[in-house]
């Protein structure tokens, strides 16, 4: 049997065995819910886990046979996502079809330029209000786009950590700053640093 085309209807398997439910499309579209089946995920090497979300289109093969030989319809494997085009547009990230609106980050001043986009070469992935971009150029961003909280570093090797909260560096051994250019403090607040013993230098 062929590699199918699915939706997935439910993921919070009962049985707790990390599945997801689906429905073959068209072929099944008038199954009642609750005998679909629930199909195991095709996992990547080291088992780590991405997990679908209800109306997600899969492919879904059926490895196993049944006791007179033929494809077990009720243990379906989930092989991968499903690429379609509704109304036009592609089912993926903006970013990467370069279609659709793809998210803006608000302007901050002084930051260096983001990884250039190149719509169908970039690696994208946009899920959870987390999206990471590996550009085709080298670069690399990966960004919180419900607080806009940015991480990344462009083509030419400016790197940036961007945010509207707090920023927590905790390390248990030293910490060194070298710069081959000047160092700027800017703080909107007040500066204060506490140490045992401090030594500065000119």
């Amino acid at each position: 049997m062929s590699k199918q085309r699915a939706v997935i209807t439910a993921t919070k398997d009962p049985a707790g065995h990390m599945r997801a439910q689906i429905r073959l499309t068209p072929q099944w579209a008038d199954v009642e819910a609750e005998t679909l089946p629930w199909a195991e995920y095709q996992l990547p090497i080291g088992n780590a886990f991405v997990p679908c979300k209800t109306g997600d289109e899969v492919w879904v093969e059926f490895p196993y046979t049944d006791a007179r030989g033929r494809p077990d319809t009720r243990r379906p494997l989930i092989t991968g996502a499903a690429q379609s085009a509704p109304g036009g547009v592609p089912s993926v990230a903006p970013e990467a079809s370069g279609q659709g609106s793809a998210y803006e980050p608000p302007a901050v001043d002084g930051a260096p330029a983001r990884p250039a986009l190149s719509a169908t070469d970039d690696f994208v992935s946009h899920r959870n209000n987390l999206l990471e971009i590996r550009s085709a150029g080298g670069g690399y961003e990966i960004t919180n786009t419900a607080s806009s909280s940015r991480i990344g570093m462009n083509e030419s090797g400016q790197i940036y950590i961007l945010g509207p909260g707090d920023l927590v560096i905790d390390v248990g051994g030293n910490v060194k700053v070298k710069a081959g250019g000047k160092t700027v403090f800017d703080s909107g607040d007040t500066f204060s640093a506490t140490a045992p013993q401090f030594e500065f230098s000119q």
